[in-house]
């Protein structure tokens, strides 16, 4: 049986659609799309946003209107998956691609209930711990360290019911709001080698986002970043080393 698979895609990325439905047709899986927020069309869409958390979470003091249309995409495919009966479902953005091996990585994953999240893809290396052996060669991993990106990843009911609450009101970056398991208590895993990639139109097209680079931050903006980002990294250290060792 096919997995649940959602594609997050704004409506004017046409090319990215159809790489990725290429792609995932190619390996015999369907797709359901879900419509992308388009922040800057939102009339309150500072009022998803904790300002003040997020000035102190992040480099900006408050996000671009895209990314609160990104972050806001990810609820939404959350919310839709939730509306089905199916225990998990896997979330895509729109400019990857799923390699041959997916299929056999999601099979293993639904034979044993030791997962709440995993990442198929992300940037960072994580300092992976094999917690046990996939289908094909791969690994289900806990990260002791960072890992970022919310390209791919599979969540099942508790995860997305439990990050629906957690991830309201926005206070940084959607990727980084799903990799906070020492808050949520989500068993958070990734898996290596990851069975998806960014697909070339992830380098060629527009995205969700945003490309405009970050003004140049005061001393004290600054300060009090590097104080967030370093309680948040002791936090996920000191879970992810009880995490890997837990059964």
């Amino acid at each position: 049986m096919s997995p649940l698979i959602y594609v997050i895609n704004l409506d004017r990325d046409a090319e990215r659609l159809e790489s990725v439905r290429v792609n995932l047709a190619a390996l015999g899986l369907s797709f359901e799309r879900v419509p992308a927020v388009i922040g800057k069309e939102l009339p309150d869409w500072r009022s998803h946003v904790d300002m003040r958390t997020y000035a102190w979470r992040n480099r900006q003091d408050e996000p671009r209107p895209g990314e609160v249309g990104c972050y806001l995409s990810h609820l939404k495919a959350m919310e839709t998956f939730l509306r089905t009966d199916a225990p998990w479902c896997v979330i895509l953005e729109d400019d990857v691609e799923v390699l041959p091996a997916c299929a056999e990585v999601l099979r293993s994953l639904a034979e044993k209930d030791d997962w709440d999240l995993v990442k198929l893809f992300n940037f960072h290396s994580g300092m992976p711990v094999t917690k046990r052996t996939l289908a094909g060669g791969h690994r289900l991993v806990a990260h002791l360290t960072r890992t970022t990106s919310s390209a791919a990843y599979v969540v099942n009911r508790r995860a997305a019911e439990t990050l629906l609450k957690s991830m309201r009101p926005i206070s940084e970056q959607v990727d980084h709001a799903l990799d906070r398991p020492w808050e949520t208590g989500l068993r958070t895993r990734g898996v290596r080698p990851m069975p998806v990639v960014l697909a070339p139109v992830a380098h060629t097209t527009s995205t969700i986002g945003y490309q405009d680079r970050p003004k140049r931050r005061p001393l004290g903006k600054s300060v009090k970043l590097f104080l967030s980002r370093a309680k948040k990294e002791i936090s996920r250290l000191g879970y992810g080393l009880w995490d890997a060792v837990r059964g």
